[in-house]
């Protein structure tokens, strides 16, 4: 990917606001997207993540709020004045026209001359590896080769910001996964901004340079995949990513000889990696995904656990543990203990999460 050493905005989202009738659909939403970023925008359906994007490419016009490209101001530009392209669920591809014909579209349409236009072409036939397709019409290709096409002409245009509207739902599970390889490898060849719409956790953890997660038209928190992962900044955004699912345990903050630890209220006690000076609370829930639970080494100080279920995935089990009276997925090694038996635990208490109850928000 081309460095970006001066951090130049290639989009600002300020205060933006949609409502269809009553309902409000984006509730001023605040963003800023640096140049070759790859942001994608992260929630479940209806949060209003793919009416942001029809507003950033001006499909949707908003109803209050600053769009800027590039430092310009496009709030009230026509869609084909931003300098974006986009990138639909459907390929929307002419069946008529072979996919030389196709890429070349948007080019046509700017009127550039046919020797340009067709090294254009070869250039993005070329990066994508679909020099051999050019002669093909739509109904000959797979769905991941017509994919590539809708890419192709999208690229062809050198936008200043590509769009994705959820590219790879029409795509089986196998070639999800070879799109997706392509589309983080497009992306570090040219280094251009992109923003790219899923429902998809996996999707975004693996192609994003940064996440902004959507709930109910508002967003929870924008960060890096670490960030979001390990250390989310509400109950939304951990419930909503991770699989399994961070599970969670009600109970307080309390001070032991001083220092912070978690209290079920029931006999059971975590210490906890906080700061010394972190104010007790009488109702916090304590956060652990299923990584954060390992089976103890001897002579370490374990928790006894009884195993409940075990769900095999192949490499690994999902491994249901009563803890305490509480019930806690871990991930562990297939074959490592059997459903019914009890076996010592310990929890990584450097890596759980700490959530006020009532707010929901991040302790610490």
């Amino acid at each position: 990917m081309m460095e970006n050493n001066t951090m130049t905005r290639s989009l600002l989202l300020k205060s933006i606001r949609k409502s269809y009738g009553s309902v409000s659909v984006l509730k001023g939403i605040d963003i800023e997207v640096n140049e070759g970023d790859f942001v994608v925008l992260l929630g479940p359906s209806g949060c209003g993540k793919s009416t942001l994007l029809h507003a950033i490419a001006g499909l949707h016009p908003i109803d209050g709020g600053l769009i800027e490209i590039d430092g310009r101001d496009v709030t009230a530009v026509p869609t084909r004045e931003r300098d974006i392209a986009m990138v639909f669920q459907s390929y929307a591809l002419y069946p008529n026209m072979t996919v030389r014909q196709n890429i070349a579209f948007p080019l046509r349409m700017r009127r550039t001359n046919a020797a340009d236009m067709q090294d254009k072409v070869m250039q993005v036939a070329k990066l994508l590896q679909i020099e051999q397709l050019l002669e093909r019409k739509p109904r000959e290709l797979s769905g991941g080769q017509r994919q590539r096409v809708a890419i192709g002409r999208a690229l062809v245009r050198d936008p200043k910001v590509f769009l994705f509207d959820e590219p790879l739902s029409n795509l089986d599970a196998t070639l999800r996964v070879e799109t997706r390889v392509e589309i983080k490898q497009l992306h570090e060849r040219i280094g251009k901004t992109m923003i790219y719409v899923t429902h998809d956790q996996i999707e975004a953890m693996t192609l994003a340079t940064k996440i902004v997660v959507m709930h109910k038209g508002e967003v929870q928190q924008i960060g890096s995949p670490y960030e979001i992962y390990h250390r989310p900044a509400n109950l939304f955004v951990a419930k909503f990513v991770g699989s399994p699912a961070m599970h969670f345990v009600r109970g307080a903050l309390a001070l032991a000889d001083g220092k912070p630890c978690f209290s079920d209220g029931k006999g059971w006690t975590l210490p906890l990696a906080l700061p010394a000076g972190s104010a007790a609370n009488s109702d916090v829930l304590l956060g652990i995904r299923p990584e954060h639970i390992r089976l103890a080494r001897e002579g370490s100080q374990a928790i006894d656990a009884k195993v409940e279920m075990v769900e095999s995935t192949g490499p690994e089990d999902n491994v249901t543990l009563s803890v305490h009276g509480h019930s806690l997925v871990a991930r562990m090694e297939t074959g490592s203990v059997s459903q019914g038996s009890t076996v010592p635990v310990t929890i990584a208490a450097d890596k759980v999460s700490l959530f006020d109850a009532a707010s929901g928000r991040l302790i610490g």
